[in-house]
């Protein structure tokens, strides 16, 4: 076969009306038409997510904005820097009393160090004397 002849069978076959099946016109139609129907939900939803996503946020910014302006320091609370005592007198002797324990304590804490260092020193004597024999 040569083109002329294919040429003229592909005409031939595109002059002719081709039958279609019964209804499948139809059944395209629905079938086109559940398929949009599909997409459009689809759509909505998320045109419905991203709206419900954004009014959610400008909420929380609006709470967020009214409790920075709400807070309020109590009127009823003291004054963090004000002398406890009116005489200097009273106030050098409570320091150096408050001196004192500080530095009581502070050498307690530091004996018990000692003693904890002389106890792990005579156990690290103790292994190394096994582990060297």
């Amino acid at each position: 076969m040569n083109d002329k002849n294919i040429d003229e069978l592909i005409n031939k076959a595109l002059q002719e009306e081709q039958a279609l099946p019964e209804g499948l016109s139809r059944r395209l139609e629905e079938q086109i038409n559940a398929w949009a129907a599909t997409e459009e939900k689809k759509t909505r939803s998320l045109t419905r997510r991203r709206t419900l996503y954004w009014l959610s946020g400008v909420a929380a910014s609006i709470l967020l904005c009214i409790g920075f302006f709400q807070y309020d320091v109590p009127s009823y609370a003291p004054d963090r820097l004000h002398d406890t005592y009116t005489n200097p007198e009273d106030a050098a002797v409570a320091a150096e009393k408050a001196l004192l324990l500080l530095s009581h304590n502070l050498n307690k804490g530091i004996s018990q160090v000692n003693d904890a260092g002389q106890e792990i020193d005579k156990v690290n004597n103790i292994l190394n004397k096994h582990l060297n024999d």
